[in-house]
């Protein structure tokens, strides 16, 4: 009877426990801004090489991502909403434009943990707790499965790795470290 009673209260106690893409999002959107440093290794499928480079960003939630490359490269790019929203094919638009562009959609989407953005392109897997999570997201149309294979998400507090893997075999794996949020900016 013992052994029944403790099984019905695990049973009604595990909703309570459960961390859905809602509470996620909550927890990522509870910082409002964030500065780290990156490791990013781009493995190149056709000639079985990876580059490595690395760099420090800094992320305001609304306004902009700053990522600058500092090995072996200096290079700063600034991501803003203004590039995210403007993601599609534009008239005038270069293929370098664009791709800028969504790169700005994706990566303003994922640091912010706006799951309902993403779902409108991918079908979204969450897996682990609070302490210990990962997005699987996998793009939902053809034209997009042709470039990206998917891409994965995860982390604890905050985001800590990203993994992009392209349809022709190459990924992009970015490692986060010595994540601080801005000050002000966390509750």
């Amino acid at each position: 009877m013992r052994l029944f009673v403790l099984l019905m209260l695990g049973l009604l106690s595990s909703p309570a426990l459960a961390f859905d893409l809602a509470d996620l999002q909550h927890r990522l959107g509870a910082t409002q801004g964030l500065s780290g440093r990156f490791v990013q290794t781009r493995h190149l499928a056709d000639l079985d090489t990876d580059l490595e480079s690395r760099g420090h960003f800094t992320y305001q939630r609304g306004k902009r991502v700053v990522w600058a490359l500092e090995q072996p490269v200096e290079d700063r790019q600034v991501f803003t909403p203004a590039d995210a929203r403007a993601a599609d094919d534009a008239p005038g638009d270069t293929g370098s434009d664009r791709r800028r562009r969504q790169i700005a959609a994706l990566l303003l989407n994922l640091l912010d943990g706006d799951w309902q953005a993403l779902e409108r392109r991918f079908s979204l897997t969450l897996s682990g707790d609070a302490t210990a999570w990962q997005v699987a997201l996998a793009p939902r149309q053809a034209a997009l499965r042709e470039r990206l294979a998917g891409v994965t998400l995860a982390g604890g507090r905050y985001v800590e790795r990203l993994r992009l893997e392209t349809a022709d075999g190459d990924t992009l794996t970015v490692r986060f470290s010595d994540l601080q949020p801005l000050a002000g900016s966390d509750p």
